[in-house]
């Protein structure tokens, strides 16, 4: 086991947050904060692992904070940690046994944890290594990262960025006779060379389900009735609708933009929804603002939808939250009340499944809500588009 002072660049620190989870601590029952979730240890110090494979583990206290990982994330959590203190255990060591020892300094007695997203097994193991009672806080931790920060904003507006670059190698590169994995290399080096031409000194990486660098989809045909699936070598068919995903990340933050492209002569009932959904969705844009009631906007949005006669087309909600993972609070859902908050930052992605075409048909953008409206990050065109 060995102790860092991590010294992490101005730039990668959010110089809001832990004032922001202490504001929320001191409204609590709990005196610390206690993550084992990729996602919500790396809310709490900065510092996402290159693989969690072994125990990670995030605690912030109203005096303390702490990043406790495997000795292999040393040099990260030394340069991109905020945390107070960086605490690393050998293979050779418990790792339970470590994080106790280094929870036990922070003279805690209660501690929020998130149990319900976590690998029980570290929770487990560090709850029998520590003398703090450990109590489930998950919906502690989904509300606090519901609302962005500036720099968390800062930090989707630069994925952003990325994500057009990849929006743009989509509408250049569908075309009949591709493979869908052809186009996603295309869309792949977009994220790259974005990146190194206007953010090179950001990680390009995130701490959630879509891997190191961001993900890329293509999805044509029937295929893409399977909307969370993944490229493979089947080549694009004139006729067809090809759903293309651009979900970059960058320093721990992704930002959506997806666009469905016509492919040659497609059917006049796949026009025909094209054009109702693109209608139907810039409206539900314009109704993003704080105080909007995420059901209300999902339920509207389903309304327009059956009244043009598609509502067994659709098998999804309108949009969701975006941050450190793809899919978090809120949810645009008409079966979850909630309302909008300025901070939010959600996707605006209604979509119409036609099994007998065999056709998938969805758009998406990033927006932020803001005191008086919303801001849109994403601006890729997202009309009737042609491949």
């Amino acid at each position: 086991m060995r102790e860092l002072s991590p010294d992490p660049d101005d730039r990668v620190v959010d110089g809001d947050r832990l004032d922001r989870i202490r504001s929320r601590l001191a409204a609590s029952e709990f005196d610390g904060l206690l993550a084992f979730a990729p996602a919500n240890s790396y809310y709490l110090t900065g510092c996402y692992a290159g693989m969690y494979s072994r125990p990670v583990v995030g605690l912030v206290t109203a005096e303390d904070s702490l990043f406790v990982g495997p000795a292999l994330e040393a040099a990260k959590a030394e340069r991109t940690s905020w945390a107070d203190r960086v605490v690393c255990y050998e293979d050779a060591d418990d790792p339970f046994a470590v994080a106790g020892e280094a929870i036990a300094e922070a003279e805690t007695t209660r501690l929020g944890t998130d149990r319900a997203d976590a690998t029980p097994g570290w929770v487990d193991g560090v709850d029998a290594a520590t003398d703090a009672s450990l109590v489930d806080a998950s919906d502690v931790f989904l509300d606090l990262r519901m609302v962005k920060t500036d720099w968390e904003i800062d930090m989707i507006r630069r994925a952003a960025d990325l994500a057009g670059a990849g929006t743009r190698a989509i509408l250049d590169s569908v075309r009949a006779g591709r493979p869908e994995l052809a186009v996603v290399a295309d869309v792949q080096r977009a994220f790259y060379d974005a990146y190194l031409d206007e953010h090179p000194t950001y990680d390009i990486g995130t701490a959630n389900e879509l891997g190191q660098y961001g993900f890329a989809s293509v999805l044509s045909g029937d295929h893409a009735l399977e909307p969370h699936s993944i490229s493979s070598a089947r080549e694009i068919a004139g006729g067809e609708s090809v759903v293309g995903i651009a979900l970059p990340s960058l320093q721990g933050y992704v930002c959506e933009e997806e666009r469905t492209l016509l492919v040659g002569d497609v059917p006049a009932a796949i026009e025909r929804r094209m054009e109702t959904l693109v209608s139907v969705r810039n409206e539900a844009m314009d109704r993003v603002g704080p105080g909007e009631a995420t059901d209300e906007i999902d339920a509207w949005v389903a309304g327009k939808l059956d009244d043009a006669g598609f509502g067994d087309n659709v098998m999804h909600r309108t949009g969701h939250g975006e941050g450190v993972t793809i899919h978090e609070g809120p949810a645009l859902n008409a079966r979850r009340p909630g309302e909008l908050r300025p901070g939010m930052v959600i996707s605006i992605e209604p979509g119409l499944y036609v099994r007998e075409h065999g056709a998938a048909l969805r758009h998406s953008d990033t927006l932020v809500v803001t005191e008086d409206g919303a801001e849109r990050l994403t601006h890729s065109p997202d009309g009737v588009l042609r491949g």
